[in-house]
């Protein structure tokens, strides 16, 4: 339990002159202080290890020794106690040797008590001021050590966070200098289901937790959406929304997003307001073919070419959703070469000569440097600046296009096997109004991108059951006829008897899909059933239907493998591999 009582404060008198004593410490007690009265050093020592002093008022001479004895020993102990030596004849030698061991005041007798005790307020003024100063120099020191604590805690939880999933590879090589404890730039990288690599570099505006802040939400924003095989595009747009909903109208974030998609050998680009993205090819290597005035070679020779990708866009916060538009690029994927991302922390940050590092500098770097560039940066950055003086954050990324080709060719092996060692079963029933206004068929992308299906696969089973689907509610549950649709105003008048069927379905209208990978053959089989009464006859007379038979079914009969319409003519099935 804590003493609510606070300690007694005492002023030391210490003489051998009992007159003397009695009459000082007298005085000194009409003033309100209190006072221990002490005969020789042995008493003083004791005292001052058994109560709080604030003043000592000692004899030079006493008859166990001098006052220099105490001030020896007050040094040796490393007491502050303030002293005023007193004494009956003033010998500069014993003046000076009392002020060399840190006395206060030195005073000669006969004391003239109210000039004493006007120096003795001074200097208890002092004493309690310096008091108070060290308790809050000791308190600060302690806020100082508990904040650094806490802003480790912080900082070690928010690389957790922003860092969780996000897996090293060796085609990705990373330069990093925060300015503060929190770094408002990030490099993260993530792998889609159906197996693209994205690569963000991400700059946000500001220092430390201000700037960290919004970076942990597009950190979240990315690993999400990646993961769950969203396209760049959507990636884009969601990010900006996110930025500009939930931070101040001045802040935003500038970032890169590189995104590898090795089912159509592409590479897509995305630069909202961050320095240019350079790429550099090797000899023989094919360079990215765009024709974007943005788009710059840089230095070229029998052995290198550099290209630079400008930023096109705003950064990400700055305009709403509504006016916001997202241009990329969309180039060749290189077989080998590096790409280079770079924040422009390090092209602003001043040198030991007291000018920029300067984009062109780095430009150099690069050039001679490519994949090395990063390791360079680690070894010789304080050759051109001290860890002290980093102005804002410097992040540097290099993406080495031959490993990063090696990668997934290893990759989508073991992919491609791990889809055939497994089967699914896939089956949704939708019944009633909501036949007209479901949008299921997004889950069902999303599901196929999960498993791995390349892109253009899952793209052309979208487009089966989807037109599948379609022919089971127009043809099976509402029983129109597609002729309708072969001039203008019928096609207006198809619809309006489509729609006005909304409110006429009940539970008893429905559509059944069905969706099973088996492994063994290397096939997704699909069937479409609805709650319609079919078609009398076989194939033949069915596919003789017009409603039946136009261009979707053409469609569906072109990207399936076989395709059977089963009597009555209420069951689909088609086979896609």
């Amino acid at each position: 339990m804590v003493s609510l009582t606070q300690p007694e404060h005492f002023i030391l008198v210490v003489d051998d002159d009992a007159i003397a004593s009695q009459r000082i410490s007298d005085f000194i007690h009409s003033k309100g202080y209190n006072v221990i009265v002490c005969n020789d050093l042995e008493e003083v020592f004791f005292e001052i290890t058994q109560n709080t002093v604030d003043l000592i008022l000692i004899n030079y001479w006493l008859k166990d020794g001098t006052a220099l004895a105490l001030l020896n020993k007050l040094n040796e102990e490393k007491k502050e106690t303030p002293v005023i030596v007193m004494s009956e004849t003033k010998e500069s030698q014993n003046v000076l040797a009392c002020f060399s061991m840190g006395v206060l005041d030195f005073v000669v007798k006969p004391i003239n008590v109210e000039i004493f005790w006007y120096k003795v307020e001074c200097l208890l003024s002092r004493v309690q001021l310096q008091h108070k100063v060290e308790q809050q120099r000791i308190e600060l020191e302690k806020m100082l050590y508990e904040k650094a604590r806490e802003e480790h805690m912080a900082r070690h939880l928010f690389e957790h966070l922003v860092n969780i999933d996000n897996t090293d590879f060796d085609f990705v090589q990373t330069y990093c200098q925060a300015s503060a404890n929190f770094s408002g730039d990030i490099i993260l990288n993530g792998m889609a289901p159906n197996g693209n690599f994205f690569l963000i570099l991400a700059d946000s505006t500001g220092h430390g937790l201000s700037a960290a802040m919004p970076i942990m939400r597009v950190a979240s924003t990315f690993r999400a959406m990646v993961s769950k095989g969203f396209s760049l595009i959507t990636l884009i747009y969601e990010l900006n929304a996110k930025v500009h909903r939930e931070n101040p109208e001045d802040r935003f974030v500038a970032c890169i997003i590189l995104e590898a998609d090795f089912n159509r050998n592409k590479l897509h680009i995305w630069n909202g307001g961050m320095p240019p993205v350079y790429i550099q090819a090797d000899e023989h290597a094919k360079l990215p073919n765009t024709d974007i005035e943005e788009r710059h070679i840089l230095s070229s020779d029998s052995h290198k070419a550099i290209e630079q990708f400008k930023s096109t866009n705003m950064a990400l916060g700055i305009l709403p959703p509504h006016t916001f538009i997202a241009d990329i690029f969309t180039v060749d994927l290189p077989i080998n070469g590096h790409a280079c991302l770079f924040s422009d922390g390090l092209i602003e940050q001043y040198t030991h000569e007291e000018r920029p590092f300067g984009i062109d500098k780095l430009k150099e770097l690069f050039i001679n440097l490519s994949g090395g560039l990063t390791h360079y940066l680690n070894e010789n950055m304080h050759e051109y600046c001290s860890a002290e003086n980093i102005a804002d954050d410097i992040t540097i990324c290099t993406l080495d296009f031959e490993k990063l080709s090696s990668w997934h060719q290893s990759r989508e092996v073991s992919r491609v096997q791990s889809i055939m060692d497994g089967e699914f079963c896939w089956d949704v029933s939708i019944a009633g109004p909501m036949l007209l206004s479901a949008d299921y068929l997004s889950s069902l992308n999303q599901f196929l991108s999960i498993f791995g299906f390349a892109t253009h696969f899952c793209q052309r089973v979208f487009t089966v059951v989807a037109e599948l689907f379609s022919n089971a509610i127009d043809h099976g549950v509402l029983k129109l006829d597609s002729r309708l649709k072969n001039d203008p105003e019928g096609f207006e008048l198809y619809h309006s008897i489509r729609d006005s069927f909304a409110d006429r379905l009940t539970s008893n209208d429905w559509v059944k899909v069905s969706i099973i990978w088996r492994s063994s053959k290397n096939e997704l089989h699909i069937s479409v059933s609805d709650s319609g009464k079919g078609f009398t006859g076989n194939e033949n007379i069915i596919a003789d239907i017009p409603q039946l038979s136009g261009r979707g079914l053409s469609l569906v009969k072109t990207l399936s493998k076989t395709y059977e319409l089963v009597p009555p003519g209420n069951i689909t099935k088609v086979i896609m591999e």
